[in-house]
């Protein structure tokens, strides 16, 4: 079902945040790292934790990220996650983070490896995922 498109929502907590109440950058990983886990859940393709158990991992293998405007304490981001295309030896997931008045915070891609948990050779995704994804 490409192009997928899944929302998240994550409030920026006090602790994320320097002293001028911006969000540290780092934080966006974590950020986007539990919208991808959602969206993927959200499929039905099962959690990280399933996967995993199947005899795959997920390493990060790629990571392009651009800052526009800086996120501040308690705000309530919107993490749009989007799949454009297919899975192969990776998975590419595209973000859109917005604040609450829809300026764009953060954009970018993470992309994913499928490695077999015991060799850690690359491997082909999860046949649910592979179905879920399939272009029409």
């Amino acid at each position: 079902m490409l192009p997928y498109h899944y929302l998240h929502h994550v409030r920026v907590r006090y602790a994320e945040t320097d002293q001028m109440g911006v969000c540290w950058h780092g934080n966006y990983l974590l950020f986007l790292e539990e919208a991808r886990g959602e969206a993927l859940r959200a499929t039905g393709c099962g959690s990280y934790a399933e996967i995993e158990a199947s005899g795959i991992i997920t390493p990060i293998v790629a990571v392009d990220l651009r800052y526009h405007h800086p996120a501040r304490y308690d705000e309530e981001l919107a993490i749009h996650v989007h799949v454009d295309e297919p899975p192969r030896a990776t998975l590419r997931f595209r973000y859109e983070v917005l604040n609450p008045e829809g300026r764009l915070v953060l954009d970018g891609t993470t992309d994913l490896a499928f490695l077999d948990r015991a060799t850690h050779r690359p491997c082909r995704p999860p046949l649910a995922m592979r179905r879920f994804f399939a272009q029409p």
